[in-house]
């Protein structure tokens, strides 16, 4: 690196802006002075000149001194260590949803506890989370993902991963470059669920089996059927299956996701008099650290009935994993949060359930405690219904599908979007919940 003298956080002369047809942006860069040794390099990038060079001194702004981390990122500190130690920062951001460590957490720790696959390819554990991160190259990374045989989903969440954990570096100025952003996209189906269950039933189309596959007109019939024979059952409770029953005609007339129909509440979501439901929350079950669950508990105002903790909880480490369950009192999206009219058979069962709900009881579908039920419960209630029956492919995300396509085929796909929460034009209904119709092309006059 040039040996240029420059005092301790002042730039050197910017680059010229260069144009980068690979990532169509305008690049930029300049030193900035250390306190101890060489001067840092800092990137930007841009869509015009100005905005590059605006860019570039945020950067400089932002700029931290390289010995302030080094007790962090030591000279030897491994792809694992860096890698945990950005989960322990995001973990502590107070702007990042929680929910979501957990998903970040079991591809960097080995997946050797509970029902894990031993197999899986994790960050830690590898030949790359063994690698010292300075001597990391682009064709490490890229080999460490070719070896894993999971769906391109799960590549580009271990991509997402690594390149955030060697920005860290990058920004504390121990590294130049980000290995990952030289990597090419990885290729592959979207989900490996949905080929399996592609495979089971005979697809519209084998030959694309990640078309959205809703219930036909017959097999909804028969989906209803199956669900009325199963239950009542001998020895059971009849509590618990009325739920169930009660779970999927809500999530059916909302066209919500299961954890959406579960979060809806008696008196603050359903109007009875205009016949209308709310969809304004969605219920998370994740494994959180303590310090999470004490943070989203405040952040969120939680009530009791709306989150469910492990047995001891507040006598854990704040480091510790726990598995919890809460009401989050918003949905996926600003746009999925709706308000829906309901259909008769669908107002007289919130109308049952409110006059039948125990004093304290605030949730529709609550569990015999009050509490808020974990959409995995309705799953497996689910997967023991459409046993033997021809359905075995389906999921309670069916229903959500099937709904959207109802309502597309009697008004139009715009339609299907307002019921889904999609945003206007969103290629997420087409392309996951309701199939293209396939029209005649009538063009013979044209000669």
């Amino acid at each position: 690196m040039s040996q240029i003298k420059l005092a301790p956080g002042v730039p050197g002369k910017f680059s010229e802006p260069k144009w980068n047809a690979a990532r169509r942006s305008f690049q930029i860069h300049c030193l900035v002075g250390e306190p101890y040794g060489d001067p840092s390099k800092l990137h930007a990038s841009g869509n015009s000149k100005p905005k590059a060079r605006a860019n570039l001194k945020r950067r400089i702004a932002e700029w931290k001194p390289r010995a302030e981390s080094l007790g962090t990122y030591s000279s030897n500190v491994t792809v694992e260590e860096l890698c945990q130690a950005w989960l322990h920062r995001y973990e502590r951001d107070a702007t990042k949803r929680p929910q979501n460590a957990k998903h970040y957490r079991r591809e960097i720790n080995p997946a050797t506890k509970g029902r894990g696959d031993k197999g899986k390819v994790t960050i830690s554990g590898s030949v790359l989370g063994k690698m010292k991160a300075l001597d990391v190259r682009p064709f490490h990374v890229r080999i460490h993902l070719e070896q894993m045989n999971g769906t391109a989903y799960k590549k580009n969440r271990q991509k997402s991963i690594l390149r955030n954990a060697f920005q860290l570096l990058i920004d504390d100025g121990l590294r130049d470059g980000n290995p990952v952003n030289s990597v090419a996209g990885n290729g592959g189906a979207r989900t490996k669920a949905s080929t399996d269950r592609a495979r089971v039933r005979n697809a519209v189309n084998p030959y694309f089996p990640d078309e959205p596959q809703p219930f036909s007109m017959n097999e909804m019939n028969q989906y209803w059927q199956a669900e009325r024979d199963y239950f009542p059952r001998a020895n059971a409770c009849q509590w618990f299956e009325q739920r169930y029953m009660d779970f999927t005609l809500l999530a059916y007339e909302l066209a919500a996701r299961p954890s959406e129909a579960l979060a809806v509440r008696l008196d603050d979501d359903v109007d009875y008099d205009r016949c209308e439901i709310t969809v304004a929350g969605t219920i998370i079950d994740s494994e959180l650290r303590v310090h999470q669950v004490k943070s989203i508990v405040d952040q969120y105002n939680l009530q009791d009935g709306e989150i469910v903790y492990p047995r001891g909880w507040p006598d854990f480490e704040d480091e510790d994993v726990v598995c919890v369950a809460y009401r989050q009192p918003f949905t996926k999206t600003a746009q999925s949060m709706r308000t829906i009219k309901a259909g008769p058979a669908c107002m007289a069962m919130l109308r049952r359930r409110r006059i039948g709900a125990t004093p304290g009881h605030r949730l529709v579908l609550p569990s015999r405690t009050g509490k808020v039920v974990r959409s995995e419960q309705m799953s497996l209630t689910w997967s023991r219904v459409v046993k033997e029956t021809g359905l075995q492919w389906s999921t309670p995300r069916t229903l959500r599908s099937t709904r959207a396509t109802r309502v597309a085929e009697k008004y139009n796909l715009s339609a299907a979007r307002l019921i889904l929460g999609h945003e206007v034009n969103s290629p997420v209904t087409a392309r996951h919940y309701v199939p293209d119709t396939r029209q005649v092309v009538d063009m013979t006059d044209a000669r």
